[in-house]
């Protein structure tokens, strides 16, 4: 791994140096205004890698001069801090830390080493690493400025001492896909490990999508993780199938996996595919259209008055377009067909649990909760993101709530 390394040899412990020293290795200083004029430091030597994997830890470390003239305590809450977090635009606190405590007093012209360990963040990404002293709140002196690439480019298998390993056979991807819609993936793998990959019910072992640090994460895409359906022994080898969503955007989008235990990569990373995706600004294929029918619901005649009830109905895809989680959700409707999302039963717009490609049924499963007793009307429909009902509604209930 590629490291950017400043005058000195990195040491993994926090020292105190007690001589005068003067260097300016950094030329960012802190753009706030010390509170305090007698607080003042300068970044001398830094140890701090270019580029990281996503969720590896590592050790780092930062030596700064005191050459103010004031001590630097724990009692007066002295801190090297992520400054400022805000600069990580893509998430706060990336590192999962911002703040690393005061080993003991440093004195004016005396030097400190911090070395702490961070870890990179799960999304791949180019992030901030700024670092600097503060007392409280109040940052002073100069900042570390430098960035760190988290990518798929620096993943390496980790576990494989232990007993993981895989091998990549093939994949079956699609090298076009309309935006929106959703495909299904094969990938071949071999265990070539002495460890038995468990199936979903351990949430151990998994497929896991990698990406570049150029790359953005897409829900349905290549952000989460593919648990195995079915245990594979070693020296195994199975087809794993999953679907994903095409990006809503058109452009050529990468996809790529490698095998994971927990939290660690392990075996040989799969061929990287290219995918064309096409209508993207439209998100969907305008020449199919919507439609639904109910097929089963569980609604009671009878119920209480402010007592949950819990509600099944089942619907099935019978248009040509996916429907797809948090576009398409299921809506109560009054007499008229209107759809009414404050209504007796206190429940608003029901989402899907997932996507549900043409053919495919769905379960919606909620639960209800009558605000008025005597006669009330109880009826579904579906509804596109834009407000749009389509297909046919559930069938009618008229339910007794009684007091």
């Amino acid at each position: 791994m590629d490291f950017i390394k400043c005058k000195y040899v990195l040491v993994l412990s926090v020292i105190i140096l007690g001589f005068g020293y003067s260097a300016n290795a950094q030329e960012y200083k802190v753009k706030s205004d010390a509170s305090n004029p007698g607080n003042s430091s300068d970044v001398i030597d830094y140890n701090i890698p270019n580029d990281m994997a996503p969720g590896q830890e590592q050790t780092v470390s930062i030596t700064i001069i005191n050459n103010g003239i004031l001590p630097w305590t724990k009692s007066e809450n002295y801190h090297l801090r992520l400054y400022d977090v805000s600069d990580n635009s893509r998430m706060l606190n990336a590192w999962n830390l911002s703040l690393v405590e005061l080993p003991n007093t440093v004195s004016p012209s005396d030097k400190v080493m911090f070395s702490f360990n961070i870890k990179a963040p799960s999304t791949s990404g180019i992030y901030d690493f700024k670092w600097a002293m503060s007392q409280d709140n109040d940052f002073f002196g100069e900042y570390i400025n430098n960035k760190i690439s988290v990518g798929a480019d620096n993943i390496t298998g980790t576990n494989v001492y232990s007993g993981s390993n895989s091998e990549f056979i093939n994949s079956i991807v699609p090298q076009t896909m309309t935006a929106g819609e959703k495909y299904k993936i094969t990938v071949s793998l071999k265990n070539i490990g002495d460890d038995v990959w468990d199936n979903a019910l351990t949430n151990e072992f998994m497929i896991g999508s990698i990406v570049e640090s150029t790359d953005i994460t897409y829900p349905g895409w290549n952000s989460e993780p593919v648990l195995l359906s079915s245990e594979m022994g070693s020296g195994q080898t199975s087809d794993v199938e999953f679907y994903v969503t095409a990006p809503l955007e058109s452009g050529v989008y990468h996809l790529q996996w490698m095998m994971k235990k927990g939290d660690d990569y392990f075996g040989e990373k799969s061929d990287k595919y290219s995918v064309n995706v096409i209508n993207g600004s439209s998100a969907l294929n305008e020449t199919k259209s919507y439609n639904v029918s109910f097929m089963e619901q569980n609604v009671p005649g009878v119920m209480k008055f402010n007592q949950i009830q819990d509600i099944s109905i089942t619907v099935s895809n019978t248009g040509s377009k996916t429907f797809m989680v948090d576009r398409e959700q299921l809506v109560l409707v009054d007499a008229n067909l209107n759809p009414v999302s404050i209504n007796v039963w206190n429940v608003g717009y029901i989402q899907l649990p997932n996507d549900v490609a043409p053919g495919e049924l769905v379960t919606f499963k909620f639960q209800i909760k009558p605000t008025e007793s005597g006669w009330q009307y109880f009826q579904c429909n579906m509804m596109t993101e834009d407000g749009k009902l389509f297909g046919t509604p559930s069938q009618s209930v008229e339910v007794l709530v009684s007091d």
